[in-house]
């Protein structure tokens, strides 16, 4: 029996062939040991496969919270999808409805949306960002079907509204314009478009905005919708017009007639 052959090299190789891959392969057991004591370990479950991941804080502010999940080098998230904490839902299959919207409100429900993932040569892991969902949007599509989706508001909170009404007398500016930028983070979705209308909560704290503008190219699975707010728009569908009528009552809505 040979030493070399048999003992030190069974023992230098049970990672791999080379230093890349030892390091690799020892990282990687090495978090499978981490997983199995760490605090912050969930289950959660990804096109019907269970994993096991750790759910850890990586930054917050007053109104954004940013976490890590931590999965094993072959489990693969696309970027948009949304996770319940100790859950996992393809966005595509995630019912939202009122109810949800208004524990999500209530902070009963705690949605976060995969961002991106911070990539680490030789980890041993992935670390993926995920971002907290804070709003429920709600809007009809140009195919005239109702959508919704959950998203986290980002907006100028440095700054005050200045949607101010100023004296003549003082030579000042007579109405100084809301200048505030706001948007939207959500997932990728086909259904906004520009000039759409979105329902922002639940009553009583409602808020309305036009989509001004979307991106849906600097992240992948990811959309940043810039709006502006605007007053309730009434969807009241228009009456239509009975036998009997006349049509002076209809000018309005049918756009009168050409000469």
């Amino acid at each position: 029996m040979s030493y070399y052959n048999d003992i030190y090299k069974l023992r230098l190789n049970r990672y791999g062939l080379n230093y890349q891959s030892r390091m690799l392969k020892k990282r990687e057991k090495e978090f499978q040991l981490y997983l199995s004591r760490s605090v912050y370990t969930i289950e959660f479950t990804y096109n019907n496969i269970v994993y096991v991941g750790s759910f850890e804080q990586y930054k917050q502010n007053e109104t954004k919270s940013l976490h890590y999940l931590l999965t094993e080098s072959a489990v693969h998230i696309d970027p948009g999808t949304i996770i319940e904490v100790g859950k996992l839902y393809d966005t595509h299959n995630l019912q939202l409805t009122d109810e949800i919207a208004r524990e999500l409100a209530e902070e009963r429900l705690s949605f976060w949306m995969v961002y991106y993932l911070d990539k680490e040569e030789v980890s041993g892991y992935n670390r993926y960002v995920l971002l907290k969902m804070s709003h429920y949007l709600t809007w009809i599509g140009r195919d005239g079907e109702t959508y919704h989706t959950l998203a986290y508001m980002y907006g100028q909170e440095d700054n005050m509204l200045k949607d101010e009404l100023k004296s003549r007398s003082r030579m000042d500016t007579l109405y100084t314009e809301n200048l505030k930028g706001s948007f939207f983070i959500c997932p990728l979705n086909q259904y906004i478009q520009k000039d759409d209308y979105f329902i922002v909560g639940l009553d009583p704290f409602q808020e309305y905005y036009r989509v001004t503008g979307y991106d849906r190219q600097s992240s992948k699975g990811v959309e940043y919708v810039t709006v502006d707010p605007v007053y309730e728009y009434d969807l009241t569908p228009p009456p239509e017009k009975q036998e009997g009528d006349s049509d002076k009552d209809f000018f309005w809505l049918s756009g009168g007639k050409a000469n």
